[in-house]
């Protein structure tokens, strides 16, 4: 990852949003959001990834936690057909 480490990308998209260029296109992450229960306790986490270039939803994750809404999330082939890990040397890590 350029400009950044790509753990500490995953780690922030616990409780953070980020946004990265890969090849020239602008990628916004939302990151987990938490819907609790009456009781307080987690009833879903949902992470979603927006292309801005294209103005398109990449990705809309809702799991049962949030380990489970990244897990997903570094499993899916969303660059090119190729996962986070796989595409992480070529993401420019911004502050916009």
């Amino acid at each position: 990852m350029i400009d950044g480490k790509a753990s500490t990308f995953i780690e922030n998209l616990y409780f953070e949003d980020n946004i990265v260029i890969y090849r020239d296109e602008k990628f916004y992450f939302n990151g987990c959001q938490t819907k609790w229960d009456s009781d307080g306790k987690i009833k879903s986490v949902r992470l979603e990834v927006y292309n801005l270039t294209k103005d398109e939803t990449v990705l809309s994750i809702v799991k049962p936690s949030d380990k489970e809404c990244i897990e997903a999330f570094e499993n899916a082939p969303l660059w090119n057909g190729r996962t986070f890990w796989e595409a992480e040397a070529e993401m420019l890590w911004v502050d916009e």
